[in-house]
């Protein structure tokens, strides 16, 4: 039963960091986060590229928070466990999450 509670911690903290690499949170400043969106609605084709890389990274989100949430026994747990892996999740996309994006772009 233990093993099963971390397996499933350990997919939800993945989902987390891939949502986070899609979404590119470490490497985008919040300035520039707006001028890409002041960009993206000038050219449609930017818009709706953003706008799928969001819907991706939610469900990614939402798909990690399903997983986990069974393995929590109540709600303030959850709150407590999940805060704690999108925690773990933004350290994971700080170490690898250059890397992999450079493989992406390339």
């Amino acid at each position: 039963m233990f093993a099963v509670l971390v397996a499933r911690l350990a997919v939800a903290i993945v989902l987390d960091v891939v949502a986070f690499v899609v979404w590119d949170v470490g490497t985008r400043a919040p300035l520039d986060l707006i001028a890409d969106v002041r960009r993206a609605v000038a050219a449609r084709r930017g818009l709706l590229a953003g706008a799928a890389r969001f819907a991706v990274g939610a469900v990614l989100l939402l798909l990690a928070g399903l997983i986990a949430g069974p393995a929590m026994p109540d709600q303030r747990t959850f709150t407590l466990l999940e805060t704690g892996m999108l925690i773990a999740a933004l350290l994971v996309e700080q170490l690898i999450g250059p890397d992999l994006r450079g493989r992406r772009n390339r």
